[in-house]
């Protein structure tokens, strides 16, 4: 039977270490391979290329273009390098190829793999037939790692390594891999003799530092307590005393919290705390449960030093219900304590304040939280009923006041801008009244005036007070960041503040879309779409991601991907708030030349769903070309208040119709100059 023989682009992976990995922690093992899988298909079908053979820990994949396959490369390292990390390494090489038996050979074959052998996490090696194809490429910085003799290849073969900001280049001392052997006693001794050395003068090292603080922790993350009640409607206990503790140690300037979303991302997850911490970008971890009977609240708690795994402080409390909020705080000042954290006095202060003295105020505010982070309408209901019966407990409860005004702003369950910010005004203004400097009132004060009243100079000053009164907390970095971005025309200011908050909540699915977003806004479509994609693989049900995500892919003509995205999209709902895909779906017609297809979607959508975005509706029309159906859409998102209308000034879909007459009056009216 003749063989069917081909040239390709040979790319090779492999999860390094996957063997151990599996060993120490199967459950860790097998989470990094979903998520390796997930990238892997994604990135490999975008690029135009073929998985032949999937090895479970590694892959073999053809393409027809060297550049193709080297981009796929770098798209796969760039996403696997964000957290979650998943150490891959990866060989390329141009070569023949064929097929026996379903199977793939080939020398082509063999050299790629030998090229990944070298490799260590996150790098991409590649031979000098694939660097003579992409040479003379700008985007590709390439440095040669030297010649190697590979077993069972004739002729050295000089290896290469991508270069690119962030990639690893292997040490050629320390290279490991197929190589043919060699003659090296004198070599091995002279190495073990160094290690010798390196030990002994460790040991001396150690003993010298021996009790001392060899390095200051400056990050720390919370993980979820566990729930030791009998009753597990007590569950919300656990995650309230993580989020309290967490609120209160981000008052101290000098640590780096790790924000809730991230931490509660490893809630009844079975990893070591070392791991844990790895990928939160921890340096120490504190961890405990709590466990209520009656009248009485048992809490243990411990901090670990997330490098060495060892104890650095813990304490059990055994005491009333009453207590809890006293507990807290001394938690709080132990842990500062414990990592030689040197307070102001008005760290200090900030560490021993209350907003309520009433337990069950609190108890009733924690569980309205709890209710709230679900963020379903349902539970926005509940969020409510616990929030408003805190403050009849306690009508001086400012956080419970900061909760309200945060559902009627940020969700406005189900209404529209026009009913539920001024809702949200009252509830914040009563908040800042009862304390000037708190930090979520204060952010949550800055995004109405960006949304609702347009006053782009007062936001500014909301924000900026919100983070000195509290710099852990990631949304005012978010809000502040979009601000110079759309407002102040300082697009690499407000992603650096955006990169601040997801440094603050790394695992945040909805931090790592606002990054994506941005860099979309602001015309940075290589690294839109790695975020962008990064979020749909963390948390495929995100709606918000969607239509985003879709427009990187558009700006790629990856117009079939879009197309699949948007299908799973939530459509129709009254609240602006939500992402609809008929328009999105028009958009993405009309993008791609098919204007009738694109008129009878949006048509069938505006039919079918009244109530949606008229902001997605004017974007559609742009596409389709009808401009003054357009620019009428876009005043009535003026009109309610379409939250959109924030970055109307720097959205690129909105470009054609820039100059309109309309579109500057437009601009004036939410005190903007185009």
């Amino acid at each position: 039977m003749p063989q069917n023989r081909q040239l390709a682009a040979i790319l090779f992976t492999d999860i390094v270490g996957s063997t151990a990995i599996m060993q120490k922690d199967e459950q860790a093992a097998l989470s990094i391979n979903k998520r390796y899988i997930a990238v892997l298909k994604q990135s490999v079908s975008s690029h135009g290329g073929k998985i032949l053979n999937d090895y479970g820990d590694g892959s073999l994949c053809t393409f027809t273009s060297a550049t193709q396959a080297v981009k796929c490369a770098m798209e796969i390292q760039q996403l696997l390098r964000i957290e979650p990390v998943v150490p891959l390494r990866i060989g390329l090489h141009i070569g023949e190829i064929f097929f026996e038996a379903g199977k793939v050979f080939g020398d082509g074959v063999n050299v790629a793999s030998r090229v990944q052998s070298l490799g260590v996490a996150n790098s991409v090696l590649f031979s000098s037939e694939i660097n003579t194809k992409i040479k003379n490429q700008q985007e590709f910085k390439i440095v040669s790692i030297g010649q190697f003799h590979f077993k069972y290849v004739d002729d050295a073969i000089e290896v290469f390594a991508l270069a690119n900001e962030g990639f690893v280049i292997p040490d050629r001392k320390k290279i490991e891999g197929k190589l043919k052997e060699k003659k090296e006693g004198r070599k091995r001794n002279i190495t073990a003799i160094a290690a010798a050395i390196f030990l002994v003068l460790g040991f001396f090292l150690f003993r010298s530092l021996n009790g001392k603080q060899i390095a200051a922790i400056k990050s720390i993350a919370v993980l979820p307590f566990l729930n030791g009640s009998s009753d597990k409607e007590n569950e919300y206990l656990g995650d309230g005393i993580a989020q309290e503790i967490i609120s209160q140690i981000s008052k101290i300037n000098s640590l780096e919290v790790i924000g809730w979303a991230s931490s509660v991302s490893f809630k009844n997850i079975s990893k070591s705390l070392k791991e844990k911490a790895d990928e939160l970008g921890a340096e120490s971890i504190v961890s405990g449960s709590i466990q209520k009977e009656g009248a009485k609240v048992l809490i243990r708690v411990e901090l670990t030093d997330a490098g060495t795994g060892k104890r650095i402080w813990g304490e059990e409390y055994n005491r009333e219900w009453g207590d809890l909020l006293n507990i807290q705080t001394e938690v709080a000042r132990k842990i500062a304590d414990a990592l030689n954290t040197k307070l102001t006095q008005q760290e200090k202060t900030d560490l021993s304040k209350h907003y309520t003295e009433n337990i069950e105020a609190y108890n009733y505010y924690r569980k309205g939280r709890w209710f709230w982070e679900k963020r379903t309408p349902k539970d926005q209901d509940s969020a409510e009923v616990n929030y408003k019966n805190a403050i009849a407990l306690d009508h001086d409860y400012a956080l419970a006041y900061s909760g309200l005004a945060d559902i009627y702003a940020i969700n406005t369950k189900g209404l529209g801008p026009m009913d539920a910010i001024p809702l949200a005004k009252q509830y914040v203004a009563k908040a800042l009244e009862l304390d000037s400097n708190l930090s979520e009132a204060l952010a949550t004060s800055g995004l109405i005036n960006c949304i609702f009243d347009y006053d782009w100079p007062k936001a500014k000053i909301l924000f900026e007070k919100a983070i000195i009164a509290n710099p852990n907390y990631s949304f005012a970095h978010v809000f502040y960041g979009n601000l110079l971005q759309w407002n102040f025309g300082k697009a690499e200011e407000g992603i650096i503040e955006l990169k601040k908050a997801l440094s603050l909540d790394p695992l945040s699915s909805t931090l790592n879309y606002v990054v994506g977003r941005n860099y979309y806004l602001a015309k940075q479509y290589d690294s839109a779409y790695l975020y962008l994609k990064k979020t749909y693989i963390m948390d495929p049900n995100l709606n918000l991601t969607k239509s985003f995500y879709a427009f990187a892919l558009i700006q790629r003509k990856n117009f079939a991907e879009a197309e699949n995205v948007l299908s799973t999209s939530q459509e129709g709902g009254s609240n602006l708030m939500i992402d609809v895909k008929g328009p999105s779906n028009s958009y993405l017609y009309a993008v791609s030349g098919d204007k009738v297809r694109a008129k009878s979607v949006l048509e069938k959508s505006l039919k079918d769903f009244p109530n949606q975005s008229p902001y997605h509706i004017a974007r559609a029309f742009i596409a389709i070309g009808d401009f003054g159906e357009a620019l009428s859409y876009l005043e009535k998102s003026y009109e309610v208040r379409d939250i959109r209308m924030w970055h109307i000034t720097v959205d690129p879909t909105l470009d054609p119709i820039r100059n309109e007459p309309r579109f500057k009056t437009l601009l004036k009216k939410i005190n903007m100059v185009n």
